[in-house]
């Protein structure tokens, strides 16, 4: 029966994500390991690449994996997010910079990033490399700080303390949801690739974690979103995000599936770490409902950023729109009556953006509208986040189709395509070894602070302002060429 159905050719995004989970838990869960076939997903998506990009394919995919591993330390297995930062440190106190001894992002690993490049080395078939990040972080997850588990958003990459744990990174005791559930998706996907179950009881403990955290209660006393986190900065048990929370419901999707199909033994590991099919169900549900009547913004057609203690943050922020129909796919956000089609408008007539590097125009899409939240920043484009709208049209060309909008699927399709091509101009324009990407097409000074949103998430400064490659940049690029969709579990086929 399931041989049978891994020989028909799935182009339905949704249909393959159900096909895919279902086969994780009659195989892996019911009989036993599986092996996929070797590095499936660094395969190219060429449907969607031009003649080009398809010549330059294995060239891409060589270079990503050497510039991780140029930013990669012997000592812990982790990535440096950036390179070749600046040697001028922010005093934030003074409003001053002051000159270090070595970059200012020398040896920082976030979290997020380290995500990212373990699912990189485990879709090209390098376990070893991946299994270190991934073995590094779970034994973190567990040490507890803030009074609970989780990780923090960022590590110093090449240092253990005396006491076996990861060194704390430059954003402090900082704890949120998002960088937790892009490590568990990359668990996830270790899982379905290798074969190897060990880490399903971590990520269980990891979606449980995020269960227990404060929500939001709507006026009849249901739960909907999840709150970010904890450490310093605002009350971040008080701000819910939507991007956030879109991660958090793509794992708890993951584990449903397996939740409910999956033998009795490991069916008693989600009782004996308390999170039951019911808790899921109850969490998927008050998400959905938070999605759609509080998150979802009907007058423009686009998601709001989230809810804070001042109200619905209404702030345009790209993540919504792209992670939303990548997670919670097309089809199920149209039974919601968020209509799909108006969420890619939003993103193109509020996101979408021409940016100049060296003296040449690139278009992508913006973090947001600087101008709307007070931030008197240009508009600029970001590279991780204009790699993730490739994914969205890939799969909104594929829903169109489905459905029978042949004109729709072939406009997504070129805009995939031409989007793609506008990173790989990118590439060549910055000229960064292993044609690594920056963080954005913005190349601030030394001592020029730009600001993706309105307070915090400062741009890489590169050294004597040059630019500076970034792990989540080049690892999406490559994501975004592949049939790889890293928040959910895409297409492939299995050898038994």
């Amino acid at each position: 029966m399931i041989t049978r159905i891994l020989k028909k050719d799935y182009t339905d995004f949704v249909q393959v994500r159900l096909l895919v989970e279902i086969l994780i838990v009659f195989s892996l869960l019911l009989t036993g390991p599986i092996q996929a076939q070797e590095a499936i997903y660094a395969q190219p998506d060429e449907e969607y690449m031009d003649s080009d990009l398809k010549e330059k394919y294995s060239d891409i995919r060589h270079d990503t994996l050497l510039f991780l591993d140029d930013q990669r330390s012997p000592v812990t297995g982790l990535v440096e997010s950036y390179s070749d930062s600046s040697l001028y440190y922010l005093i934030s106190e003074k409003g001053t910079y002051e000159l270090g001894h070595e970059p200012h992002l020398a040896r920082q690993a976030f979290t997020y990033d380290l995500a990212t490049a373990a699912m990189i080395y485990i879709a090209c078939g390098q376990r070893e490399k991946a299994k270190m990040i991934l073995d590094n972080l779970q034994k973190d997850f567990y040490w507890t700080k803030n009074g609970a588990p989780g990780l923090y958003t960022s590590y110093l990459s090449d240092q253990i303390a005396e006491d076996n744990t990861l060194v704390i990174g430059i954003d402090g005791d900082r704890i949120h949801v998002g960088p937790n559930m892009w490590v568990a998706l990359a668990a996830i996907q270790y899982i379905r690739i290798t074969g190897d179950g060990s880490y399903l009881t971590w990520v269980i403990d990891m979606a449980k974690w995020v269960s227990i955290l404060p929500h939001f209660t709507f006026a009849d006393g249901q739960k909907g979103a999840v709150a970010m986190g904890s450490g310093w900065g605002p009350d971040w048990s008080k701000v819910y995000s939507t991007e956030n929370c879109i991660d958090y419901y793509s794992i708890l999707l993951i584990l449903q599936n397996i939740c409910k199909q999956c033998s009795e033994q490991v069916k008693q590991e989600f009782v004996e770490r308390g999170l039951t099919d019911k808790i899921i169900s109850r969490e998927l549900a008050g998400l959905e409902r938070w999605f759609r009547e509080v998150a979802y913004n009907k007058d423009s057609g686009g998601f709001n950023a989230g809810y804070n203690e001042a109200g619905v943050d209404p702030t345009k922020a790209l993540d919504t729109i792209s992670n939303s129909l990548s997670v919670i796919g097309p089809a199920r956000l149209a039974q919601w009556g968020i209509d799909p089609f108006r969420l890619v408008d939003f993103a193109e007539k509020y996101l979408l953006v021409k940016d100049a590097i060296e003296e040449k125009l690139v278009e992508g899409f913006d973090f947001t509208i600087p101008q709307e939240i007070g931030n008197p920043r240009k508009r600029f484009i970001w590279i991780e986040g204009t790699a993730q709208m490739v994914l969205a049209y890939k799969i909104m060309a594929k829903y169109s189709a489905s459905i029978g909008k042949k004109n729709k699927a072939d406009e997504y399709k070129k805009k995939a395509i031409k989007i793609s091509k506008e990173l790989d101009k990118i590439a060549e324009l910055v000229n960064l070894p292993r044609k690594a990407l920056p963080y954005t097409s913005a190349k601030p000074g030394d001592k020029e602070r730009l600001i993706t949103y309105q307070y915090e998430w400062e741009i890489p400064r590169g050294a004597n302002g040059e630019w500076v490659g970034s792990i989540a940049s080049t690892a999406w690029r490559f994501f975004s060429l592949t049939y790889y969709n890293p928040m959910m579990l895409g297409k492939i086929a299995f050898k038994f």
